[in-house]
């Protein structure tokens, strides 16, 4: 069994032959939705964030929307109320969010695919755009070898893994941890337009519920339907 590495960082694994991956995107992908929002909507629930503070971060997405600010700017801007927060805080609303939110949304689909990666002998790996704080609980629930996401450097977002972040992210993931990947008997799966450099740098990418903007892009790419349920 491959040790799990939380962004490259936890040690290193020398290998001395190619390893094929499976690499899975995950809001949009193995769950419905963007987990961030919903991070922000539980944390308000659960009055972690006040409303005024909800209020303020409505108000600064609308540049976000006009493509005015960054992915990474609104994300640190979003996390401005959990940095406030003490740590124990902090951790538990992670496991909370994980927990209660986000396993309970992971498709079943998704859960046999990754099985049956991991059946097949190949690594697991999530690559993700959202954050450190809460993913690595999920890439530790569900079983991956691996976890490459956004991360956070003090109380602001950087190597925010998206679009061509995420092969520059996994190629330097791979180095930091001595793994030899063969790169044309891997998969990938993803939903959206931002995932197809991965899906493309993976022998086989596979388009999940895609997005019009993957599916016009990548019209080629096989298609798979994964249900909320079975």
């Amino acid at each position: 069994m491959i040790p799990f590495f939380r962004n490259g960082r936890e040690g290193a694994n020398e290998m001395t032959e190619k390893k094929a991956l499976a690499v899975f995107d995950f809001d949009g992908t193995m769950i419905r939705g963007d987990s961030v929002l919903l991070y922000m909507l539980m944390a308000r629930r659960l009055h972690a964030m006040s409303n005024r503070e909800f209020l303020r971060l409505l108000a600064a997405a609308v540049p976000w929307l006009m493509k005015r600010k960054t992915d990474a700017a609104l994300k640190t801007r979003a996390f401005r109320f959990y940095f406030a927060l003490p740590v124990d805080r902090r951790t538990a609303l992670d496991r909370v969010f994980v927990e209660k939110t986000l396993l309970p949304r992971v498709r079943p689909a998704a859960k046999r695919q990754l099985a049956k990666e991991k059946e097949a002998g190949k690594m697991t790996l999530l690559l993700s755009a959202s954050t450190e704080n809460y993913m690595r609980f999920v890439a530790e629930a569900l079983g991956f070898d691996g976890l490459i996401c956004t991360e956070f450097e003090g109380d602001a977002v950087v190597h925010n893994c998206k679009g061509e972040e995420k092969p520059r992210r996994l190629k330097a993931w791979l180095s930091e941890n001595q793994i030899d990947a063969d790169f044309a008997a891997s998969s990938a799966y993803g939903d959206s337009g931002s995932d197809l450099p991965i899906l493309r740098l993976c022998g086989k990418g596979y388009a999940v519920n895609p997005k019009r903007k993957l599916r016009k892009a990548a019209p080629d790419l096989p298609r798979l339907a994964w249900a909320e349920s079975d």
